[in-house]
């Protein structure tokens, strides 16, 4: 017989109360509960009738998930929701976006058994690439899905940017000014979440330094976790060196701005004696004069938001591609010059 919420109820050993709860993502439950009750909910393969869930709710529940890692103060991946926020204000107000967290690749499996298994959204955004065994379970699913932020996959629909590429483009735009002595600084090289993106964006760097005939320092690579103090300790330590860096290309904005801020502490003028080049072309990054690599992040949101509601609607359509990456040419690059 197919299990009921009162199954649930027993086999998690709380009351049917707290199961529907769960299954309308209320507040008032414990992390600890809320995880006890999934583990049943996955385990008796329960799914619950959307119809009579719709009904306790008195309202129509239509849902578009994004799944993403816990790096939300990421401005980048902030960027993108408010993206994918405008689009469906503009496109379908009676739909809502839900923000899924993942802390590991064993959570992530998880969260995607549990939101196919409750039928908890309608269509999903991912951050993360996918094992066959997971594409088939949401393909038969019949759920529709979309890939943000890494390279394509030509498995499965994606919209994203070359990360290799706005490397390159980046070191290319330093060459270009004469440096010859260019450092990077970006996050510790992981696969915990197969997020290549520091991995792809010094690649690219280490390409047009090869095209250019330059050597590759060890001591003008460095690599930690993503931050802004993170990031100016680095550049601190490029600072220090007998034979510092003339140039930094920072895997994010962010990074960027922690590079400046460690080269003012230096007693250093940006661009006048270092020029730093950032990636991302945030808000912030106009206002700060940072010259940065342009990838459309919230267009990229809006886009993958837009392209879900027409497969929900039964178009079915190959996702839309991103205008080409670009170098925003400001105040924190310039041309060496003589004496330099």
């Amino acid at each position: 017989m197919r299990p009921t919420i009162y199954d649930v109820a027993h086999k998690a050993g709380v009351g049917i109360g707290t199961v529907s709860r769960v299954l309308n993502n209320s507040g008032k439950v414990s992390a600890a509960t809320r995880k006890v009750v999934n583990e049943a909910i996955v385990a008796l393969g329960y799914k619950p009738n959307s119809i009579a869930r719709q009904l306790s709710l008195k309202t129509r529940i239509r849902n578009i998930g994004v799944i993403m890692q816990p790096f939300v103060h990421y401005q980048s991946f902030i960027e993108q929701l408010r993206g994918m926020q405008k689009a469906l204000n503009d496109r379908a107000p009676d739909y809502e976006l839900v923000l899924y967290t993942v802390s590991s690749l064993e959570h992530y499996r998880e969260r995607l058994g549990t939101i196919v298994q409750m039928a908890m959204v309608e269509g999903l955004i991912l951050t993360l690439d996918l094992s066959e065994e997971q594409l088939d379970m949401l393909g038969n699913a019949k759920l529709p899905i979309v890939g943000i932020n890494h390279l394509a996959n030509p498995s499965w629909p994606s919209i994203t940017s070359n990360d290799f590429e706005g490397g390159y483009l980046a070191t290319s735009h330093l060459i270009e000014l004469g440096h010859r002595r260019i450092a990077y600084v970006g996050d510790r090289f992981v696969e915990d979440y197969t997020l290549n993106t520091s991995r792809q964006r010094f690649l690219g760097f280490r390409q047009a330094l090869q095209d250019a005939g330059l050597p590759l320092s060890d001591d003008y690579l460095q690599l930690g976790t993503f931050g802004f103090d993170e990031a100016k300790a680095h550049a601190t330590r490029l600072f220090t060196q007998t034979t510092p860096p003339t140039a930094i290309f920072a895997m994010s904005d962010i990074q960027a701005l922690g590079c400046i801020a460690a080269a003012k502490e230096s007693g250093l003028l940006v661009p006048d004696d270092v020029s730093v080049i950032g990636y991302d072309d945030l808000e912030l990054s106009y206002h700060t004069g940072l010259t940065t690599v342009l990838q459309h992040l919230e267009l990229a949101g809006r886009k993958a938001v837009e392209y879900l509601l027409a497969v929900i609607g039964g178009d079915e359509q190959k996702p839309p591609r991103l205008p080409p990456l670009e170098v925003i040419k400001r105040q924190s690059t310039r041309a060496l010059s003589p004496r330099q």
